[in-house]
C-alpha cells in the first residue's frame, strides 16, 4: 500500500542511481516540503517535484500512480521501470549506463569551485531550451549549493568560466556527477575530462561512491578512457 511520507519516516533499502536522487532530495528539503511529495509502499519509494518524478523499486501500484498523477511529466529510474512506464505511455525510453570509477582518480589544480550564477551561462550555451527556467534552476541548485549538496566546478580561461561540471545528486553517501558542459570554442582541450575526474577524486577521498551517467555514446566512450566503468543501467520516460 502506497502513503506518503511523513516527518520521522525515510525510504531505505534501495540502492541506485535513483536511490541516490531521492536521498539527496530529502537531505537537502526534509520530507514535509509542500513542493516535494515522497511515497513509499512495499519493495518501491518515489518523489514528485515540479512535475519530475524520481522511482526506485519495482512495483505496478508505483508506476500506476505515476501514470495517473497528471502532474508527473517525466520519470528517472531503472531502465526496466522505465521500459515499462514507455510502454504505458506509449513513448520511448531513454537507457544507458550508469558509471563509476575504475581506479583511483586525481584532481586537477586548474580546476575551481564556482557559483550558480557563474555556471549558468555555460549549460545555457551549451544545452539551451533544454533547461528548466533559470529561476527555477537557481532555486533548487543554490539551496542544495549552500547546504553542502551540490558541488559546482569550473575552468577559467582568459578570465571566463568556459567548461562545468557538477554534483547533480549528493549526499554522506555518494555524489552522481552531471551537467559537464564546455563553451564550443574550448572544446577538444580535455576540459571535460578533468572536472570529471577531479570531482570524482574528492568523492573518493571522502570515501563516497562515485557514478555518472552519460547522454550517449561519446560521452561514455570518454568516461571509458578516464577509468569509468559501467555500473547499472538508468532509465528515464518523458510523456
Amino acid at each position: 500500500m502506497i502513503a506518503a511520507v511523513g516527518p520521522g519516516r525515510q525510504p531505505e533499502g534501495f540502492s541506485g542511481e535513483a536511490a541516490l536522487k531521492l536521498r539527496s532530495l530529502i537531505a537537502a528539503y526534509g520530507v514535509d516540503a509542500p513542493f516535494l511529495k515522497i511515497y513509499s509502499g512495499d519493495n518501491t519509494a518515489f518523489a514528485i517535484m515540479d512535475g519530475d518524478a524520481v522511482l526506485c523499486g519495482d512495483s505496478d501500484e508505483a508506476r500506476l500512480f505515476l501514470t495517473m498523477d497528471p502532474s508527473v511529466r517525466r520519470v528517472r529510474t531503472d531502465e526496466h521501470n522505465a521500459r515499462l512506464l514507455a510502454d504505458m505511455w506509449e513513448t520511448e525510453a531513454v537507457c544507458g549506463n550508469v558509471m563509476t570509477p575504475g581506479c583511483a582518480m586525481t584532481a586537477d589544480a586548474a580546476v575551481t569551485a564556482i557559483t550558480p550564477r557563474e555556471y549558468w551561462p555555460v549549460i545555457e550555451t551549451v544545452f539551451g531550451n533544454t533547461l528548466p527556467p533559470f529561476d527555477a534552476w537557481y532555486a533548487d541548485v543554490s539551496h542544495r549549493w549552500r547546504h553542502g549538496l551540490c558541488r559546482l566546478m569550473g575552468i577559467y580561461e582568459n578570465g571566463e568560466v568556459v567548461a562545468v561540471a557538477m554534483t547533480t545528486a549528493e549526499d554522506d553517501s555518494a555524489m552522481l556527477i552531471g551537467a559537464v558542459a564546455t563553451l564550443p570554442p574550448y572544446r577538444g582541450k580535455g576540459y571535460a575530462g578533468r572536472l570529471v575526474t577531479t570531482l570524482a577524486a574528492f568523492g573518493q577521498a571522502e570515501g563516497k561512491t562515485v557514478w555518472l551517467s552519460p547522454k550517449n555514446e561519446r560521452a561514455e566512450a570518454l568516461y571509458a578512457r578516464l577509468g569509468f566503468i559501467p555500473a547499472g543501467r538508468y532509465g528515464q520516460v518523458t510523456r
